[in-house]
């Protein structure tokens, strides 16, 4: 059970646009950068303060590879059920971040496909005021959840714990 939900909130995250607004017919969304789940967001209830508060764990998209990233240098109290660092302000300017390789997604005009285990699950996304919302589509793969996800993109500076990982982040940006 708890890998079916950790799959799922890892596809959900996985999910977001960097582009606002509506995408226009026959356009793939743009999931490049990094996302992070709203910190006071639940399964079916939007965070009630914009997604203002990220979680530290999230996912860093670059050209359809997917890497779990998880913030290193927070020492926020004010996290979900006062958890000291495990959330951060979405305004801090840069974050220190620990990564590893997950693997592949593919974006659809509507959000994005999921392939693992031998079952594809769509979903999709949806722009909210401060973040994004994101659903499974149709059928449920085995290992998906039938959850809603509300997650965020990072604006400010990601700095990865490994020399290598910047170099790519660094690119990214360019």
């Amino acid at each position: 059970m708890m890998l079916r939900l950790f799959i799922g909130a890892l596809l959900a995250i996985l999910s977001m646009p960097v582009r606002p607004g509506p995408v226009a017919a026959g356009q793939i969304m743009d999931l490049d950068g990094a996302w992070f789940s709203c910190e006071f967001a639940h399964s079916q209830i939007p965070p009630e303060d914009g997604c203002r508060m990220l979680d530290d764990d999230g996912f860093l998209i670059i050209d359809g590879a997917i890497d779990h990233i998880k913030v290193q240098n927070s020492r926020q109290t004010a996290c979900r059920q006062n958890r000291v660092g495990n959330c951060f302000w979405r305004t801090r300017p840069e974050v220190i971040v620990e990564r590893n390789a997950i693997g592949k997604l593919r974006p659809t005009e509507e959000g994005f496909q999921v392939d693992y285990w031998g079952c594809t699950q769509d979903y999709k996304m949806q722009q909210r005021s401060g973040f994004f919302e994101i659903t499974p589509v149709s059928g449920l793969c085995l290992w998906a959840s039938d959850k809603r996800y509300f997650l965020a993109r990072f604006n400010g500076q990601l700095k990865v714990t490994s020399e290598k990982a910047e170099l790519a982040v660094e690119n990214m940006a360019r």
